[in-house]
C-alpha cells in the first residue's frame, strides 16, 4: 500500500477546507476569501511569513485563511497552538521550514480555490 506525497496531502487538505468553507458560508463570504487566498502565495514572499499571517489574523474577513494556514502547520508539527505567536517568536530554522510550508501551501489553497470558488 502507497502513501501519499506530501503534495497530496496538501492538494487534498486545501479541498476539504475549502469545500468545508464553501459549505458554511453565503456567496459573499466566498468572494473576499477566494481573494484573500489569491493574494496569500505573493503576500509571503513580498513581506515574510510573520507579516503575512499577522495581516491575516487581524482581519475579520481574512481569518479564515489564518486559520487553514495555521491548521495545517499544527498538523506538520512545526507549531501547537498558534502560527503568529510560535513563529514570531521562533529560531531562524523553524520560521524557515515554517514559510517554506505556508508557500507550498498557499498555492495549493490559490489553485484549489481558482478551481471551487466562482
Amino acid at each position: 500500500m502507497s502513501k501519499r506525497t506530501l503534495e497530496q496531502e496538501r492538494a487534498a487538505f486545501c479541498l476539504n477546507e475549502v469545500r468545508e468553507f464553501k459549505e458554511k458560508n453565503d456567496k459573499l463570504k466566498h468572494e473576499k476569501f477566494k481573494t484573500g487566498a489569491m493574494r496569500l502565495p505573493a503576500l509571503i514572499v513580498n513581506n515574510g511569513l510573520v507579516p503575512t499571517l499577522a495581516f491575516y489574523n487581524s482581519k475579520g474577513e481574512r481569518k479564515p485563511i489564518y486559520e487553514i494556514v495555521n491548521k495545517w502547520l499544527k498538523n506538520r508539527n512545526i507549531v501547537k497552538e498558534d502560527a503568529l505567536k510560535e513563529i514570531a517568536e521562533s529560531d531562524f530554522n523553524t520560521l524557515r521550514l515554517a514559510t517554506v510550508e505556508a508557500l507550498a501551501l498557499a498555492q495549493w489553497l490559490k489553485r484549489i480555490v481558482e478551481v471551487e470558488i466562482e
